[in-house]
């Protein structure tokens, strides 16, 4: 029966001792009064994947939302869903001092990182269409053929269809470029 006894006082002093010692420490949760939520544990990762999915969002905005959902996904949810994050109340400044996101940088290099990545050019919509020389010869759009009689049918063969609607498409291109130049030309008198 003393075995018991003592087998009992054990238990209970190890109970004890471990919820004594699991208890945060009044140091770790100054923030929940003045939030007014536990903050969740946020890492400088998960605020810098939703930076990088949402670039227009405010890094400080991105933080205290983590901070209440503890969730990347949570958070990312919300800006889909509202289009915007809501700015963190003055209690989280003087919690958590705004700081600038951490960009990786090469531990070699001194110089900052390029802000775009180099593109490949884009070619435009005369490239595309090679529409270059009929600019050069200077063409307009009433001599690229003869529209009278054309585009009031169906053509009978699907080639005369593709051929036709490229030459529509033509047209249409230089159109647009003949009343941008002419809206340039306004603007430059004006």
């Amino acid at each position: 029966m003393e075995d018991l006894v003592s087998y009992a006082v054990a238990v209970v002093v190890i109970f004890a001792a471990y919820k004594w010692l699991s208890k945060p420490a009044a140091s770790q949760t100054p923030a929940a009064p003045e939030l007014g939520f536990q903050p969740k544990r946020v890492t400088q990762d998960m605020v810098s994947q939703v930076q990088n999915m949402f670039p227009d969002v405010p890094y400080d905005n991105i933080q205290y939302d983590l901070l209440r959902t503890g969730s990347v996904a949570l958070t990312c949810n919300k800006i889909l869903e509202q289009g915007y994050l809501p700015a963190p109340p003055p209690a989280y400044f003087t919690l958590y001092p705004t700081q600038a996101p951490v960009t990786p940088r090469n531990a070699n290099s001194t110089q900052p990182l390029p802000a775009t990545t180099p593109t490949r050019h884009q070619p435009t919509l005369i490239e595309r269409y090679g529409l270059s020389d009929t600019i050069q010869n200077g063409a307009t759009t009433d001599s690229l053929g003869d529209s009278k009689g054309k585009g009031v049918g169906w053509e009978t063969t699907a080639e005369k269809r593709e051929a036709s609607l490229k030459e529509k498409k033509a047209k249409m291109i230089l159109a647009a470029r003949q009343k941008l130049l002419q809206k340039e030309k306004q603007a430059a008198t004006s």
